[in-house]
């Protein structure tokens, strides 16, 4: 999970501290925290930051901003994504692909003027080489940030329950995708290579198994 907290330079230099921190700087919203005229927007790493049970934020660490130095102004994509499931003999199976030496699920940017839902299954087949997928429901969002030429990306992704009834896949060379291999849930968990993934699939768990068709 990504936090934006808006401030100068100066002000996140050393990270902010329990006795500077301003709760009215902080947004759980990119789109938010650009209206707030106070400084730049620091991205941070919500998994860095202490925090109480209750949610409430008391501080922000240096190594928690993700684009301090150099400062890199940061720039929202939206993409979507499916996590294509079917039944096994006994336990319910997820396709994953092998991309960059990592395995990851099927997901891409969104085209200018195309739906989220559309984004998704288009990605969806281009990635696995297939000619039709099923969308079932929405599952969930993830966001998380990377480095892009001068640009710090912050990118949500969102998630739709898939079939196929394809039997064999192409994976797209064009994305340096190599495999596609299906895997139980438990050890699709085990195998993907960003834990942003692995958390998606641990909260959405329940909802695979039940709404599978």
């Amino acid at each position: 999970m990504l936090y934006f907290y808006v401030a100068s330079p100066k002000e996140i230099k050393g990270g902010v501290g329990s006795d500077a921190f301003d709760a009215s700087r902080l947004y759980r919203s990119l789109a938010m925290a650009k209206k707030d005229r106070r400084g730049n927007v620091y991205v941070v790493d919500a998994t860095r930051i202490p925090a109480t049970l209750s949610g409430q934020v008391h501080g922000i660490p240096k190594a928690a901003i993700l684009n301090r130095k150099p400062y890199r102004r940061p720039k929202e994509m939206m993409a979507g994504g499916g996590v294509v499931t079917r039944m096994g003999r006994r336990k319910l199976k997820v396709l994953l692909i092998y991309r960059k030496g990592r395995w990851d699920i099927p997901k891409g940017k969104r085209d200018k003027g195309e739906g989220i839902e559309e984004c998704a299954r288009r990605e969806v087949m281009e990635e696995l080489g297939i000619g039709q997928v099923a969308v079932h429901s929405f599952l969930d969002t993830t966001v998380h940030g990377f480095v892009e030429k001068d640009r710090f990306i912050v990118k949500t992704t969102h998630w739709y329950h898939m079939t196929t009834t394809a039997s064999s896949f192409v994976p797209q060379r064009s994305e340096q995708i190599t495999k596609v291999k299906w895997f139980s849930l438990q050890k699709a968990k085990k195998r993907l290579g960003h834990d942003t993934l692995v958390r998606l699939l641990g909260r959405i768990e329940h909802k695979l198994v039940v709404t599978h068709p």
